[in-house]
């Protein structure tokens, strides 16, 4: 009976725990492009620009200019924010165009076959355009003039179906406790 105590107590210990999906750990790439004027040294020409998510921020002033603007990709959200300003957009002023980010490769270390769902997005921007697909997020600034109270934050939302439900837990708990009691049981009346 102690051994069936034991097996218990260890199943227990390791599905117990809330299972968390998290991007800290995952490696991401971060790409700009700019809809209106030609190539930018500062945006295309980074290329896919990896970072390893941490506890800091990933894309600290992005264009070196300032801490203009930062971009972190925490645990399921990404902060924007703007620093030093006011300032008149990234490459225009003129209100015409954007400059885009996509973060790409976003994949959860703890669950590696989850997807994003959907997104929740708050900001005091207008114009901002997000959007997003199974592992990447991304969102369009308008080329206009910034302060730095502007904020873009979102979090993301994600399915990891392959994560068993409680019930799959009860049932597989139910099956040890017969088990052991028909092993005990079956020991007795010998």
């Amino acid at each position: 009976m102690s051994k069936f105590i034991s097996i218990i107590l260890v199943t227990f210990t390791l599905f117990s725990f809330n299972t968390f999906a998290s991007l800290i750990g995952d490696e991401v790439f971060l790409t700009c492009m700019q809809s209106s004027g030609s190539d930018h040294e500062l945006c295309e020409d980074n290329g896919a620009f990896p970072s390893i998510v941490s506890a800091g921020i990933e894309y600290p002033d992005y264009f070196g200019f300032e801490n203009s603007l930062s971009i972190n990709v925490n645990a399921d959200s990404i902060d924007v924010t703007f620093e030093n300003g006011p300032y008149c957009g990234w490459f225009t002023c003129d209100g015409q165009g954007f400059l885009e980010f996509w973060l790409t490769d976003l994949d959860w270390v703890s669950m590696p076959s989850g997807f994003i769902t959907g997104i929740n997005v708050v900001t005091n921007m207008t114009g901002v355009q997000t959007g997003f697909n199974d592992h990447s997020v991304h969102f369009a600034l308008p080329e206009t003039t910034v302060n730095s109270n502007m904020f873009l934050h979102i979090d993301i939302l994600t399915d990891h179906s392959d994560v068993p439900e409680p019930s799959t837990f009860a049932i597989f708990v139910l099956a040890l406790i017969g088990l052991a009691s028909r092993r005990s049981l079956g020991s007795s009346l010998k």
